[in-house]
């Protein structure tokens, strides 16, 4: 397994090149038959595009900084209070998303210097709330470079675990036999484990198209329910879901890594629904979604 040796070798060297990493990650993922989670490669390698929304690691924690005049003089660069300002508003201001491709990130990670953005003039006033005197005369998001580097380690240390599982799952096939020998491992479920972690982003849609992100967190009935409701499925069928997951063994399923008896009859009758046109969602969508959703439930890879 030459190629999975090469991509391996990249990322467990910090010098390594993880542009050439995910380059490689993307032939991969074709060579076993899994061209549909090359998403994720392609959005960490062009970076997140049309306000995509980005994973929760590209998310930074971010310093409101800015001058403050008050009577008889000036303080510059000061941390402005936020704690005043609306859940959502203050969110805004103190989470930073970084969509922008891992090759420039690499590059900002670098940096000696602080990194800014500017915040509009129209918002000194909600600042300046906080203060009794005196009014902030220019606002701006602060980072650290050491935050962007954690992106960085992120994304190298989460594709990591992704090859070294599969790596262990196919054994040592040569590069011709890799298609074959993956067709016995579920490698959609290993790469969202090991990417988006127990709360795993599931992707629903009607047809080829997607149009519904939620996630599903391992063991949470509740987040399971509202991802099936998103996709149409109705209030007999999720109460006949949740009857199917309790009468089978969690135990055996656990330690199977496969779905049980109850709950494979219950996506059964889901997939005829999907053909017959009962439940709105296109079959191989369908299919999808409850694989993914259920998976991420019980945390099998």
């Amino acid at each position: 397994m030459k190629l999975l040796d090469e991509i391996i070798d990249l990322l467990s060297d910090k010098n390594g090149s993880l542009t050439g990493a995910l380059l490689k990650t993307k032939v991969l993922l074709h060579r076993i038959g899994h061209r549909e989670l090359t998403e994720w490669v392609s959005d960490e390698l062009d970076g997140y595009k049309n306000e995509k929304p980005v994973p929760s690691y590209r998310v930074v924690g971010a310093r409101v900084v800015g001058n403050v005049h008050v009577p008889g003089g000036r303080f510059k660069n000061q941390t402005l209070p936020t704690a005043h300002l609306p859940d959502e508003a203050r969110r805004s201001f103190t989470e930073w998303p970084m969509p922008q491709s891992i090759s420039v990130l690499e590059n900002l990670a670098q940096q000696t210097q602080s990194l800014s953005n500017a915040i509009p003039p129209e918002c000194n006033d909600i600042f300046g709330r906080a203060y009794e005197v005196g009014h902030v005369t220019s606002a701006w998001r602060q980072i650290e470079p050491g935050q962007v580097q954690d992106i960085v380690i992120a994304v190298r240390s989460r594709l990591l675990d992704f090859v070294l599982t599969l790596q262990d799952e196919i054994g040592g096939v040569s590069e011709d036999s890799m298609k074959e020998a993956a067709k016995g491992v579920d490698a959609q479920a290993m790469f969202n484990q090991a990417i988006f972690g127990d709360n795993a982003t599931i992707v629903i849609g009607t047809g080829n198209s997607a149009t519904v992100t939620n996630a599903v967190t391992k063991g949470d009935f509740n987040s399971l329910v509202d991802t099936l409701k998103k996709a149409g499925v109705d209030d007999a069928d999720v109460a006949d879901l949740k009857t199917a997951i309790e009468q089978d063994d969690p135990a055996a399923v656990a330690e199977r890594k496969q779905f049980g008896p109850k709950v494979r009859v219950w996506m059964a009758k889901m997939t005829g629904k999907a053909i017959d046109g009962a439940w709105s969602i296109g079959l191989s969508a369908g299919g999808k979604l409850l694989a993914d959703a259920l998976g991420a439930h019980y945390g099998i890879k």
